[in-house]
């Protein structure tokens, strides 16, 4: 190309800035000319190599050979909340309003193929702080082993392992804001099997994530879980919903966590040595899914009571026309007598997803009926009294009255 036919191809540029063409000699427009060039070169060069970008499901960039691959991926959760309770201590029996309940950004993928990699931020709803969730490194070997090392959600119930994301109503149960194990700082081995797979490690701590090494609320955590596949494919249990057409699919899985308390005010408290147990069971069909599990904690305290508390959960859905489902849940809390507040404290929630593109875009509408005082139970009022987060994100207020109940309403898109 000639140094005037360039000039005529560039025209929108001297017409922009016509003093700066002006002033600018020939040696220095050829020299530009052969910037431009040798860009091009390069860029030619990139495409040339086989490197790849686009959407698979997750939007990603990715080495020609694969061996490199970079995923971009985030959530959003907008809700809708409508709380109605007869308080006596509240002259506002009636609450509602929306909320951003997830906004949530990741970044994951691989390195070299054997070395995998994600780090994952979210959004605060209060404020709009960014809070760092995972942050990870794994390395995988030959024979299907993983090790794993960082900040990772810790493997113990699989409704907290699988999230809110793949959650069949608007948000999870009560059992699981009262008992869930969050995300913790160590190392862990996962192994998977055709039939069988396994979760193995040392960690600070349920809850423990963000904390320094003399901040966290063990000295000492050990964490595993174990499951038996009978039927189906092991990615069939990621989530709770079962589209129509899926295989039968089976499995029976169990979790175990030991702490030893760490001797310093910290949640749940000073040299508080603490153990959780779980088991379940799901099943997964053509366009039905069934699961229940049940959890235990155990408590010994400094100076305290020691404490056993239980939780059950049991859920089932169905679809009644593709693309809508249906589902229901029951989910009871069980306080150990040597609590003050004892009673049992039951859920039941009813409602239905619209999938619009499977977990990626849908909506969910959900009634939720909780029939019990939340103050008559000390682990549900931990969760709803003053300064405590966890029920308002579930629609669950404080309230020393029977007979709460809470209309929510979602849309989630996952990118």
């Amino acid at each position: 190309m000639t140094l005037s036919a360039l000039l005529a191809a560039t025209g929108g540029v001297a017409l922009a800035e016509p003093d700066s063409w002006a002033n600018t000699n020939e040696d220095e427009i050829r020299a530009l000319v052969a910037e431009m060039v040798a860009d091009s070169d390069s860029r030619s060069s990139l495409l040339q190599s086989g490197g790849t970008a686009g959407h698979d499901g997750k939007f990603f960039l990715q080495s020609a050979d694969g061996s490199f691959r970079l995923n971009v991926s985030g959530q959003v959760q907008f809700r809708y909340i409508a709380n109605f309770r007869d308080d006596e201590d509240d002259t506002d029996d009636f609450e509602s309003g929306f909320t951003t309940n997830r906004t949530s950004l990741r970044f994951d993928g691989k390195i070299y193929d054997e070395f995998i990699f994600g780090v994952e931020g979210n959004f605060d709803r209060d404020g709009g702080d960014f809070e760092l969730e995972d942050a990870f490194v794994g390395y995988t070997f030959e024979n299907g082993l993983l090790l794993l090392w960082g900040q990772y959600r810790e493997p113990i119930l699989w409704e907290d392992v699988i999230n809110d994301k793949a959650s069949l109503a608007v948000d999870q149960s009560v059992v699981n804001a009262v008992f869930r194990q969050d995300r913790s700082q160590g190392v862990w081995l996962h192994y998977t099997d055709e039939d069988w797979r396994m979760w193995a490690g040392v960690n600070d701590g349920i809850r423990a994530e963000n904390t320094d090494f003399d901040q966290g609320n063990s000295d000492f955590g050990f964490t595993t879980r174990w499951e038996w596949k009978f039927a189906g494919e092991w990615s069939q249990f990621d989530q709770f919903t079962s589209p129509k057409g899926s295989e039968l699919g089976s499995k029976l899985g169990g979790g175990f966590h030991y702490e030893l308390g760490a001797d310093r005010p910290t949640p749940p408290g000073d040299g508080t040595d603490l153990a959780a147990f779980t088991a379940d069971l799901m099943f997964t069909g053509d366009g039905w899914s069934l699961y229940a599990a049940g959890v235990g904690l155990w408590q010994d305290p400094d100076g305290g009571s020691e404490t056993t508390d239980y939780g059950f959960v049991a859920q089932g859905s169905y679809y009644f026309s593709d693309p809508f489902e249906m589902f229901a849940r029951y989910d009871v809390v069980i306080a150990d007598d040597d609590r003050a507040n004892d009673d049992a404290f039951n859920t039941i929630t009813a409602g239905f997803n619209y999938y619009m593109h499977g977990q990626a875009a849908k909506f969910t509408f959900d009634v939720v009926y909780y029939p019990d005082e939340t103050t008559s139970n000390d682990l549900v009022d931990s969760i709803t009294g003053p300064g405590a987060e966890r029920g308002r994100r579930i629609g669950l207020l404080e309230s020393g009255n029977e007979d709460q109940f809470a209309l929510r309403a979602q849309f989630q898109l996952l990118f």
